[in-house]
């Protein structure tokens, strides 16, 4: 009998991949602007910024951080480091808030979970701030009963240190916990291993595990027990 879903937020309960590229090119349009270059060479210091802040701290929240993203732009634009990266990190956030919307029938699971008496929790690979104001603006905040972000425990998923922590959070155990997610190795195969039920929230069919594409599926799935 599942007792608690626990979801990933980004690209599950709300689509995120094309907001963020939406995302990146205001803060491009902003900064060629106000520093008069090109977008190419605006791209060109983004995409090495974000690459080495990831390559310096590994899987760690940190990592994502886009005010780290836009200082590091400046540093190699040879710009003053304070001059527009908290604006261009505004930027960047306030696109993704204002615009983003619950992906299809997400809302439905969610009230279906409260009326059935299942726990919901949200596990996810990034800083513990903007995770709370992006559910708080999707108006689900009502709904969720624990949170865990890599931030709070200091490393990433799959790592089973994240599903032990929002495990202990809700007070159940693997056996009765269903994972849903985008990541295939984050999302499906970790928790899969780790002893708890998995759904990958994907187009794609593997193999290796059960998927839904939307989540009139997983509504399904739960009335009926259709679990591999």
């Amino acid at each position: 009998m599942i007792k608690a879903i626990i979801f990933d937020l980004d690209d599950t309960l709300y689509s995120y991949n094309e907001l963020n590229e939406q995302g990146i090119n205001e803060i491009c349009n902003y900064t060629c602007e106000k520093l008069k270059i090109e977008k190419e060479k605006f791209y060109e210091a983004f995409d090495k910024a974000k690459k080495d802040v990831k390559d310096t701290l590994g899987d760690v929240a940190s990592s994502h951080n886009r005010l780290l993203y836009c200082q590091n732009t400046l540093e190699n634009l040879k710009e003053n480091p304070f001059s527009i990266a908290l604006e261009m990190y505004e930027i960047y956030w306030q696109h993704i808030l204002k615009n983003m919307k619950l992906n299809v029938n997400a809302l439905e699971i969610l009230k279906f979970c409260k009326r059935g008496k299942i726990k919901i929790g949200i596990c996810t690979d990034l800083t513990v701030h903007i995770q709370h104001r992006k559910i708080r603006k999707l108006g689900i905040d009502g709904y969720i009963d624990a949170i865990v972000t890599s931030e709070e425990v200091g490393i990433e998923k799959p790592n089973f240190k994240m599903y032990n922590r929002i495990l202990e959070k809700l007070d159940v155990i693997p056996e009765e916990t269903l994972f849903i997610g985008d990541s295939l190795k984050k999302d499906v195969l970790g928790p899969m291993k780790y002893g708890m039920k998995a759904l990958w929230y994907s187009k794609i069919n593997n193999n290796k595990c059960q998927s839904i594409q939307d989540f009139n599926e997983l509504l399904e799935i739960l009335e009926n027990g259709r679990f591999k």
